[in-house]
């Protein structure tokens, strides 16, 4: 009996998991958490779904037979996409089709129902029943049909046609990562009254402790009706006259809570339109915050202002795309965690990249905490009257669907002047008068619909601005230019100044910041795949030494097709930076910290050891507080030729910092040993308390003698006597290192000094500093990769590690190798290495670049490449057994082999680095120690 309940109990519950699997929608929840009616019904899920390749649905009157779509497509997820399950990127016709019921038919009588359209691009067609019941232009923002007449009691049916030429007139943004192709956010049904809210707009007075709202309905009230608004304290109610189409209340808020970045308050409210026997509601929210620029204390320069205190903006370009939803994302949670990662890395901010976001991932922001500058996205051609309605169109609805948002603080009009160019008289390319005062047309336009909002006319990488709330400019540099480049720009900033303006507009007092930066195109052909971190570390301290930046824009917050310079890869795995070995308890956060200690000149310093050396400390503060007795606590410490850390010196000194200064303080004297070291001074910023502010380093190389009581015998990694690769091998960095591909080995010969005996020798040791290899496709020839069961994708930048310039950084996927050992073909040892590595401690790879042109230069010959760089190995220490290491000396040669055996997708090869290669300063060594 038990076992038949038990069977029962397991069938139940069996049955029950697979009708909620089948029964389950994509992303169930509300999609405008900030215009949410209280009866609705979601539509998202499996549709029927027809491609019309030819476009002759309409001719064939495919609206009126949907039980021909015999295909089937997962609503909301773009047709393009993998997500969807048809994914067809080429197609720009299809059909959909699914019946529906409404649910408890009893709670809609008397209402009129709306079909809502979160998003669909371009031009959407919709039959109810088979009538045609409306058409729409447009990509990225929401629309509705009233579908009440066309409704029958029961099941009804819905046929939808998207038409999405990729047309050069249309908004589009960068949908080359991915097409947004027909219904791309959630379709739903809704219950209004014949009259009811179109628009509720909140404007936010902290000064007056008050927020204005503004009321705006579909059509004229016809009889008198009663407007309230309830919830997070507030209780409002007013008279609406008949005749009434739009109407603006002052509300003062009480005990205010403001929005901010640790305490994001929001104002949960209902609003109700009352009239007789009928009435509407919306759920939405708001916050009580202030943007604006304000005037640094004691500075001549502004910072963008939240509250009314200057706030040093850390951002990142957010491209906001998803490997399998490309725009939409698999789900609510998804879109919280995004905005939880920003915050993980320290940052206060990010910019949405040239998309309307999907609201639910708005909303997280403003529930969680963090800034969002917004842009409209833009058309690729001309700007002619096609092209120019196209984006009026999305600008304005966005900025009105988006306007109770208080993360956004800035909306960006256009980005770096794509779609503003056209053509003069001569046929040259040019940013023409018209177009300008069109921009700025509508910089004042946005300014007129938006005061609590900074605006950007444009996001330039070709300093033309015409009118701007903050005067941004894009850079993608070597680290080595930041210093020049920066210098320049503060110097060419101030009012009056033609510098970064087009058309003699000039600059005013507006705040100053970078708005994309990086290296990722710094490079000859973009950097690929490569560790973020050296590079960054370096633009770091470079723009925190110039507070009058107000802040920068980072590219970017993930990786995606052809940019690899991601905090995270594209599906939001972990890159691993390496910064807690080098410095520990460092993180990304330490880099965006409101007090920040720059350590050192550069990156690129050689010292000679065995003698004193000054290194440079200053502090940079970029907020208003500043906490009296700070101290900087400094270690010093490196690792030798032998791979062997080494604890050199470490103290203390008293710090002052001044609020949005940079500050030089005493410099760290350092007595280097006379050794070959890499090296570094690690720093921590503590308060009065003994509270560690911030960490920081510098990493640093070091010239010296090795010890005299062993007997080192190295080899460097090309002075291999032999080597055998299935695939192939190769050195790089100018013969600084060497690698093999696949499966097989390189050998080295030792030749040992006379006089040395069993008597008179201790131990003998391998060490060398060693990793995988990973068969990066841009080393392989036609046909190789096919050899070895490569996945080939052949469009450039979809396998990491392709450009010329990449070496893939380190993150959670690990290529692995075992490396078997020997001596005189003697086996010494096997060693597991986990991984093909390259991050922050592959300071020896990242120092031996060959740099280019240098800032300023107008010798542009040199072109800036990458090596290999940030590339480095694990420490490979094995112990020769008495008896093999008699052999050896009684042989008085050692031929050493490095054998790798397998080779798989995930394992395989072998890197083997030098002195001036990888992490450790050494060579492929044999160490004899004597008694």
């Amino acid at each position: 009996m038990r076992i038949h309940i038990l069977l029962l109990l397991v069938l139940v519950v069996l049955f029950s998991c697979s009708k909620k699997e089948k029964d389950s929608i994509p992303l169930p929840e509300h999609p405008r958490p900030n215009f949410e009616r209280s009866l609705w019904q979601n539509l998202n899920g499996n549709w029927k779904f027809r491609p019309d390749s030819a476009n002759i649905g309409l001719k064939e009157n495919w609206q009126i037979a949907p039980e021909n779509f015999t295909d089937e497509i997962l609503v909301p997820f773009s047709w393009a996409s993998p997500a969807s399950g048809v994914r067809l990127p080429k197609v720009n016709y299809a059909w959909y089709s699914r019946t529906f019921k409404l649910e408890k038919p009893e709670d809609w009588q008397g209402k009129q129902v709306y079909l809502n359209f979160c998003a669909s691009d371009f031009t959407t067609s919709v039959w109810i029943n088979g009538q045609k019941v409306g058409d729409h232009n447009g990509g990225y923002t929401p629309f509705d049909f009233n579908i009440t007449k066309y409704l029958q009691e029961g099941e009804n049916e819905l046929v939808v046609r998207v038409e999405d030429e990729e047309l050069d007139n249309r908004p589009s943004g960068k949908q080359y990562y991915g097409n947004a192709k027909g219904i791309w956010q959630t379709v739903y049904l809704e219950a209004r009254p014949e009259n009811h809210i179109t628009g509720i707009f909140f404007t936010p007075d902290i000064d007056k402790e008050e927020v204005g709202v503004k009321l705006v309905l579909n059509h004229e009230l016809k009889e008198n009706a009663e407007f309230l608004l309830a919830g997070s304290g507030l209780n409002f109610r007013a008279a609406l006259q008949a005749g009434t189409k739009s109407q603006e209340f002052t509300i003062p808020i009480k005990n205010m809570r403001l929005w901010d970045l640790d305490n994001p308050y929001l104002y949960n409210v209902k609003v109700w339109l009352n009239g007789n026997h009928w009435s509407d509601d919306i759920a939405t929210y708001f916050g009580m915050r202030k943007i604006s620029a304000v005037n640094v204390p004691g500075k001549d320069f502004q910072y963008v202002a939240l509250n009314n205190k200057p706030l040093y903006l850390r951002l990142t370009l957010d491209q906001s795309y998803h490997p399998e939803g490309f725009y939409t994302f698999p789900s609510d949670e998804f879109m919280k965690e995004e905005i939880q990662r920003a915050k993980d890395l320290g940052l206060n901010g990010i910019r949405i990249h040239i998309k309307a976001e999907l609201p639910r991932k708005l909303y997280w922001a403003d529930k969680l905490g963090l800034l969002v500058q917004e842009d409209i996205p833009n058309f690729w051609g001309e700007p002619d009257s096609t092209a120019k309605a196209n984006w009026e169109q999305v600008a304005t609805a966005e900025m009105a669907r988006d306007y109770n948002s208080p993360s956004i603080f800035s909306w960006v009009l256009f980005n770096e002047t794509w779609g503003l160019f056209s053509r003069n008289e001569e046929g040259q390319r040019v940013y023409a008068p018209e177009t300008q005062d069109w921009v700025r047309s509508w910089y004042h336009k946005a300014k007129d619909f938006d005061q609590t909002r900074l605006v950007e006319d444009n996001s330039p990488c070709n300093w033309d601005h015409v009118i701007t709330d903050i005067n941004t400019w894009h850079r993608y540099s070597p680290a080595r230019h930041w210093a020049g480049f920066l210098d320049m720009v503060c110097e060419n900033t101030y009012p009056g100044s033609g510098f970064n303006f087009i058309g003699n507009n000039v600059q005013g007092n507006q705040p100053m910041f970078n708005s994309e930066c990086g290296a990722v195109w710094g490079y000859n052909g973009s950097t690929g795949d490569i560790d973020i971190t050296w590079e960054y570390h370096i633009m770091m301290n470079e723009f925190r030494k110039r507070p009058k930046i107000a802040g920068f824009l980072f590219t970017e917050f993930h990786d995606v097709i052809n940019e690899w310079n991601g905090y995270y890869r594209f599906d939001r795995s972990k890159k691993e930076f390496g910064l807690d070995e080098l410095c520990p308890g460092m993180t990304m956060k330490d880099f965006h910290a409101d007090l920040y200690v720059v350590a050192g000149k550069d990156f690129f310093q050689t010292y000679k050891g065995g003698s004193p050396v000054e290194i440079p400390i200053g502090i940079s503060a970029v907020s208003s507080e500043t906490p009296q007795n700070l101290k900087i606590r400094y270690t010093v410490y490196g690792w030798d030729a032998l791979g062997d850390k080494q604890e050199i010196s470490s103290g203390e000194q008293e710090a002052k910092a001044r609020a949005f200064e940079f500050v030089e303080q005493n410099p760290i004297t350092i007595n280097l040993p006379d050794m070959a070291l890499t090296g570094i001074l690690a720093t921590e910023l503590v308060d009065g308390n003994g509270m560690v502010l911030q960490r920081n380093f510098v990493p640093f190389k070091v010239e010296g003698s090795r010890p005299d009581d062993i007997l080192v015998l190295t080899k460097s990694p090309t002075e291999f006597s032999d080597a055998s690769w299935s695939i192939k091998y190769l050195a790089r960095q100018n013969d600084r290192k060497v690698w093999g591909m696949g499966s097989g080995f390189f050998e080295y010969t030792f030749d040992l000094p006379e006089g040395l005996s069993t008597e008179n020798v201790e131990s003998i040791e391998f060490r060398a500093e060693l990793a995988s290899r990973y068969p990066q496709e841009k080393y392989l020839e036609d046909g190789e990769a096919e050899r070895i069961g490569m996945e080939i994708v052949s469009e450039k930048g979809k396998i990491p590690g392709y450009g010329q310039n990449s070496y893939p950084q380190t993150d959670q996927k690990l290529h692995g190798s075992l490396v078997k050992i020997t001596a005189n073909e003697n086996k010494i040892g096997e060693v597991e290495l986990s991984d093909d590595p390259a991050d922050h401690r592959g300071i020896l790879s990242w120092m031996n670049q060959e740099p280019g042109s240098e800032w300023g230069s107008d010798d542009h010959s040199k072109p800036w490449l990458l090596d290999e760089a940030g590339s480095y190995g694990y420490l490979v220490v094995e112990k020769f057994d008495e008896a093999l290491k008699n052999a050896v000396l009684e042989a008085g040669q050692l031929v050493l082999q490095m054998h790798v055996d397998e080779q798989t997708k995930n394992r395989g090869g072998l890197s083997v680095y030098g002195a001036d290669s990888g992490r450790y300063p050494m060579d492929v060594s044999i160490v004899i120690k004597k008694k």
